[in-house]
């Protein structure tokens, strides 16, 4: 007969929204550990709007002195990197460093209503997460969230060698690696959420460096009310420079530059939904155009995709990234 799965220590906690990190569990964990987080509930930004997000943007956890982690879905498993006491949080504003400081204080906290429900799974030693979340009962976690992690652990989503997510907007499973034509590539799927990857570049600025890529909108931005203001969808290309400056270009229906933040992307055609389309961009051009005077070298490319703002599907291919100055060509993916 097959060996009983030992349950889980477990624990709920209740997480509000206007409450700053963080707050105990009560689970004493070991470095190599590993935990499960199972989270629901709603984050809302700034009420009485309705824009706000669940687990999967909001719910983090660390042990102190460790390294914070964050939920891809509303549900993640990690392993602990250090001996101590499970703490979770509800993350607001931008975080400061990676032990879980926080660089914007309790303003966004003061604005914010609703909390997050949330069951922590401390696994015994040996016991495999994705087998212990089958034979989990409902008496310790909601079934379906349980059934929601184990499916997303057999199917994790990887970004391609060398792009990682951006800590100030934290993982996701937004971006998957892909082939195209037996080259590389990135599917994205943003479904109600929004995230960030980068990978480093050296790359000289010249007057003729161009940035390359292709992209496919099979999902495209949604177009957004008239009455609107923030909330827009947006899938983008960013370059980072030495300078510290970032130049961007989005793919949003709504989108208008705004000259007045030399940070706001601009927006470009894609082509029709469902159709690969080139774009080139003379990066100098554009830079003198809406930043000024440019830098001398490239260090960075980003992918963005938001649709959590009106909580939307957007769905995408990113594929043959490249920059180009004269003959001197870099692939970036």
């Amino acid at each position: 007969m097959p060996r009983a799965i030992t349950v889980p220590d477990s624990v709920h906690v209740t997480l509000r929204a206007d409450r700053l990190p963080w707050t105990p569990t009560g689970l004493r964990v070991r470095r190599g550990d590993r935990v499960t987080l199972l989270g629901s509930g709603f984050v809302r930004w700034c009420p009485p709007d309705d824009a706000g997000a669940g687990a999967k943007r909001h719910l983090w956890g660390r042990v102190p002195g460790g390294e914070i982690f964050g939920c891809t879905q509303d549900t993640t498993t990690t392993v602990i990197d250090r001996d101590g006491e499970l703490e979770l949080c509800v993350y607001l504003g931008t975080w400061a460093d990676r032990t879980g400081a926080l660089a914007t204080g309790d303003a966004p906290y003061r604005r914010a209503s609703g909390g997050l429900e949330v069951t922590a799974l401390h696994w015994v030693a040996g016991v495999d997460p994705v087998n212990g979340l089958a034979a989990l009962g409902p008496d310790v976690a909601d079934p379906r969230l349980a059934a929601a992690e184990r499916a997303r652990l057999c199917d994790p989503v990887v970004p391609p060698p060398g792009w990682e997510y951006l800590l100030e907007i934290g993982p996701g499973d937004l971006y998957r690696h892909a082939r195209r034509d037996g080259r590389s590539a990135i599917d994205v799927v943003c479904d109600d959420d929004a995230g960030v990857i980068r990978t480093d570049v050296g790359f000289p600025l010249g007057a003729d460096t161009t940035l390359e890529w292709t992209w496919q909108l099979d999902e495209p931005p949604a177009r957004a009310p008239a009455s609107a203001d923030w909330t827009h969808d947006q899938l983008s290309v960013t370059l980072e420079f030495d300078s510290g400056h970032t130049l961007s270009w989005a793919a949003s229906p709504d989108l208008v530059h705004d000259r007045r933040d030399p940070g706001a992307p601009i927006a470009i055609r894609t082509g029709e939904p469902g159709v690969a389309h080139r774009e080139s961009r003379n990066i100098v051009d554009d830079y003198r155009r809406h930043l000024g005077r440019p830098p001398d070298r490239i260090v960075g490319i980003r992918l963005a995709a938001v649709s959590h703002l009106r909580h939307n599907l957007l769905r995408a291919t990113f594929s043959d990234i490249a920059l180009r100055t004269g003959r001197h060509r870099l692939q970036v993916l």
